[in-house]
């Protein structure tokens, strides 16, 4: 997982005015200017170490669980035409992590064409897909499977 921005921001600013502070006090007959931008420096080279090194040890269980699990795509069919990525997003949630939804439409409508790929987060796909295939969603039964890798034609 990423770093959080406000999380970098904080240790940056935490660095920064420790840093003023230390090579202010250090009686260095050094100016005001280069004083912050050796502060700012060090601060800069530190925060991504640090923020790195709190968020690995802050929650060992999402670590665990992230490394047992991956991304897998399952095809979905017989969905409803008036569905949208959202609605499909939120459905799936209630049995599942959804990472992304694409429903396919035809090029030349736009119009939906009743079936679309969900990107999950498991460990495993067969009980997704047990949970999830001939269940119903906006009155249509739903089937489930997982998702042929992409073939490229030449």
């Amino acid at each position: 997982m990423k770093v959080g921005f406000i999380q970098c921001a904080v240790i940056s600013a935490i660095l920064a005015i420790a840093g003023y502070l230390l090579f202010s006090s250090a009686s260095l007959n050094v100016d005001t200017p280069l004083t912050v931008a050796a502060a700012l420096l060090v601060s800069g080279i530190l925060t991504p170490w640090l923020a790195s090194l709190i968020h690995s040890t802050s929650s060992p269980d999402a670590r665990e669980s992230n490394s047992k699990s991956s991304t897998e795509t399952l095809y979905v069919g017989n969905l409803p035409y008036r569905a949208n990525e959202n609605a499909v997003k939120e459905y799936f949630s209630s049995f599942i992590e959804v990472h992304s939804v694409r429903l396919m439409k035809d090029r030349k409508t736009g119009k939906r064409k009743g079936y679309g790929f969900i990107e999950v987060i498991t460990d495993d796909l067969s009980d997704v897909i047990a949970k999830t295939n001939d269940s119903t969603f906006q009155e249509r039964t739903l089937k489930v499977r997982p998702a042929k890798d992409k073939v490229e034609h030449a």
